[in-house]
């Protein structure tokens, strides 16, 4: 009798540990396949708020939506160096600085979630003032987001202007 019921125990505990296996496997997220639509919500979100704040040109608010650190990088359509966070802040700063009216509109908005980084591609339709002409434009944009505490950061731009 004692030794039936240890292998009914052994038996038990074999069946619990793998259901609680299983039950794990379901719990996890397939980043590849899953679309997290709340993510892509917040990253939506973000990217409105990244056109406001350059159309009232909001520097301080340009400058938050960048993960304040040395692994950010960029490449940007005003320069074709690599450039890192201080270079972009820069950048930015000036170009943002020098120019009034700034408008843009955001076509064919692709966002790719994968866990806590998120990946965002679009077409962009810029037109502003410089020295008193009405300039405008197009470019790709691929943004590379990092969800933080603090909220999705870009972790990565690429700019290409279209050429005319």
């Amino acid at each position: 009798m004692k030794q039936s019921t240890s292998l009914s125990i052994i038996v038990t505990l074999i069946i619990l540990f793998l259901a609680s296996c299983s039950e794990k496997k379901s719990d996890q997220k397939d980043i590849i396949n899953d679309l997290f639509p709340e993510a892509q919500s917040e990253l939506r979100e973000v990217i409105n708020s990244i056109v406001t704040d350059a159309e009232t040109a909001n520097l301080e608010g340009l400058k938050a939506s960048h993960l304040l650190s040395d692994k950010f990088t960029k490449f940007g359509p005003r320069s074709f160096e690599r450039q890192d966070i201080e270079s972009t802040n820069e950048s930015e700063l000036e170009h943002f600085g020098s120019i009034s009216n700034f408008k843009a509109k955001v076509k064919d908005l692709k966002i790719d979630v994968f866990g806590d980084i998120g990946i965002a591609t679009y077409y962009i339709h810029v037109s502003f003032e410089k020295d008193g002409k009405e300039i405008t434009g197009s470019a790709r944009q691929t943004l590379v987001f990092l969800k933080t505490s603090e909220g999705w950061k870009i972790i990565h731009e690429h700019g290409t202007a279209r050429q005319q």
